[in-house]
């Protein structure tokens, strides 16, 4: 069964266009992407705000679902990538379905390479078990 977000979210839910952002009641950050979301450096910015509103004093684990047609500019993958945001993010798992999405996934962990664990994942019961080591 799968649960309805508004079920297993403990914190408010933020909204946005083509994004939703919350903490799980497993106190793992879950960002959801819409289909059709192209995200740019703006977007990456307004997100890395948003888990810190969420998360805690701590850093904190990211659970990431995308869409099949989601695309992301190099400035947003360069940002997301970097010191400053893993200075907010312990762990990232990336939940992607499409081989497109897959392929773009493997030359963010490739080229952009970021500064903590990163993960791709084709289901979120693996990608939640995977970040599960990271807690303390």
């Amino acid at each position: 069964m799968i649960l309805n977000v508004d079920e297993i979210a403990i914190s408010k839910i933020y909204q946005f266009v083509g994004y939703k952002i919350f903490m799980r009641n497993d106190h793992i950050v879950q960002l959801e992407f819409e289909n059709g979301f192209s995200g740019q450096i703006e977007d990456g910015k307004n997100m890395v705000e948003t888990i810190k509103k969420v998360k805690g004093p701590d850093k904190c684990l990211l659970l990431v679902i995308y869409k099949e047609d989601n695309t992301f500019s190099k400035e947003n993958r360069e940002y997301i990538a970097s010191k400053e945001v893993s200075e907010v993010i312990k762990a990232d798992a990336l939940v992607i379905k499409g081989l497109a999405l897959r392929i773009i996934g493997n030359g963010y962990l490739r080229i952009n390479k970021p500064g903590r664990p990163t993960r791709l994942f084709n289901s979120r019961a693996e990608a939640i078990t995977w970040l599960q080591q990271f807690m303390l």
